[in-house]
């Protein structure tokens, strides 16, 4: 059967409506789900490149900055590629512990301030999507990088910086290598004296060395030794090979030709001559090659939360013995000068013998009395003193472990912070850009770390509590992040961020 439409002229025909089967239309269920990840997916691919691009360029301004320092000391010294590879690497641990949370800041304002340029915020928000939705996946990305990164202080941070202060050390103590240029004398090497007329390295026209060692080849040499006070020797030679030699520590002259001329300061009258065809002689420089060291001690900066409250621990013990001790000396100097604590805790002697009326005493006697009296004070006094300086030391220490046991959680906290300050920075941006966005990043935690370094002070000074020294920031920057994050999910605010660009109008 056809079907006709209700107005067609007589004899026209509709084509049969098709009866095939409608597809299916699958669950609601199952498309909620899916669309429920894809948003929270998009927002955080569009975080992973600004954070891996922010935290290569910070990481390549802290290794610049150590590299312009350092380079030109440790090359002087002449140490080797590896250790000078190996000093960096150690250094990293650091770099990589303030990188990260910096990192983080200027992924969140670039990636929510290209959003916002785009107008997707807007658009997600006319689609019901809240701000808070929006900055919770970010919120939740930035919690595991901050356990990660408590991890990280506690786990590895602190056995790399031990290292890196050893390490450092080692090559503090070395000296530079031996320099010697062609007629000047080099005096670097303590009661040694050389000089040199013609040098050359030994090596051929092929690029091969003439000798297994590379050992450098001397003509003309003159050395003067003082290294007996008794004596005074001066060795000519025409030629000779230089090496320093790292199995002996020392530098070897290996000399060719020549004679000794020795004065004895005890016989001045006689002076020997010796001449030679090979003469070698070996002068100890051990401080001119590196030697690693190990060392059992460690800063604070080099202990885990664990292991520094541990040493919090038992120093509140010592504190605690040295005011028991303090105590007993006060309650045992009070009882002996007048015959009762005065509630001081302490045992008081029991071989306590009452003094004689003063009005039975003879001026004599009074002033004796009066002296012992007087010094019996003083020395109270003193062991007063002597065991709070004890006192003041152990917390002084205990401010400065407990400054750095907050410090390793309160960086990594600052993820989570700088996301909640950075995404309604980055919605109310409309333009900037890469430049703008990294300006205002640098800025925060510049001003983020200029308050840790504050309160790290002040808290070693005794100010102010470690808590209150290494969270403050945190808070008062969370505070403002959490105030503009409820603005911008009230309001449409937006801010022009390339005002901030002044250099390049």
């Amino acid at each position: 059967m056809r079907d006709t439409w209700p107005y067609a002229p007589p004899g026209f025909e509709v084509p049969p409506i098709s009866q095939k089967k409608v597809a299916e239309k699958p669950e609601v269920g199952y498309i909620s789900t899916m669309t429920r990840f894809i948003l929270p997916r998009y927002i955080l691919r569009e975080h992973v490149g600004p954070f891996f691009f922010g935290f290569a360029v910070i990481t390549l301004i802290f290794l610049l900055n150590l590299l312009f320092r350092e380079l030109s000391r440790m090359l002087s010294k002449g140490l080797p590629w590896n250790v000078v590879v190996e000093f960096f690497a150690l250094n990293l641990a650091w770099i990589v512990a303030l990188a990260v949370p910096m990192a983080v800041l200027m992924a969140a304002l670039m990636a929510f301030g290209r959003l916002a340029a785009d107008n997707e915020i807007t658009a997600m928000k006319a689609s019901g999507v809240s701000i808070y939705r929006i900055v919770t996946p970010i919120l939740f990305a930035a919690s595991l990088i901050a356990v990660g990164m408590i991890w990280f202080n506690n786990a590895v941070l602190p056995d790399f910086n031990h290292r890196a202060r050893i390490l450092a050390g080692d090559i503090a103590r070395k000296k530079p290598g031996v320099s010697i240029e062609p007629g000047v004398w080099y005096k670097s090497i303590p009661e040694y004296g050389l000089l040199v007329q013609e040098l050359a390295d030994s090596v051929q026209a092929n690029g091969k060395s003439a000798h297994p060692n590379g050992i450098t080849i001397a003509r003309n040499l003159l050395i003067d030794d003082h290294s007996d006070p008794d004596h005074s020797r001066t060795i000519s030679a025409r030629r000779g090979y230089i090496e320093l030699n790292p199995a002996l520590g020392a530098l070897v002259l290996t000399l060719f030709d020549g004679e000794v001329q020795e004065l004895d300061f005890t016989k001045l009258e006689e002076l020997r001559h010796v001449s030679f065809t090979k003469h070698v002689l070996s002068i100890v420089v051990d401080d001119m090659f590196l030697r690693r060291s190990e060392s059992e001690y460690r800063g604070d900066r080099e202990k885990s939360a664990p292991q520094m409250r541990q040493e919090v621990q038992a120093n509140q013990q010592l504190i605690g013995e040295s005011l028991k001790v303090l105590n007993e000396h006060v309650a045992r100097d009070l009882h002996r000068a007048l015959g009762t604590t005065f509630g001081a805790a302490g045992a008081a002697p029991t071989n306590y013998k009452p003094s004689a009326r003063a009005d039975s005493l003879t001026a004599v006697e009074r002033q004796q009395r009066l002296s012992a009296l007087l010094l019996s004070v003083r020395q109270t006094l003193y062991n007063i003193e002597n065991q709070l300086t004890i006192v003041r030391s152990y917390e002084r220490t205990n401010k400065s472990l407990l400054v750095e046991i907050h410090k390793k959680y309160s960086i990594p906290v600052a993820c989570l912070v700088f996301v909640i300050i950075g995404a309604p920075l980055g919605f109310m941006a409309r333009r900037g850009g890469l430049a703008a966005g990294g300006g205002l990043s640098l800025g925060f935690f510049l001003l983020y770390w200029a308050s840790l370094i504050g309160g790290e002070d002040l808290a070693d000074r005794q100010f102010i509590s470690p808590f209150i020294a290494m969270w403050a920031a945190n808070f008062i920057v969370g505070a403002l992040g959490l105030y503009l994050l409820r603005r911008a999910a009230k309001e449409n605010v937006t801010m022009d961020l390339t005002k901030l660009l002044w250099w390049r109008k």
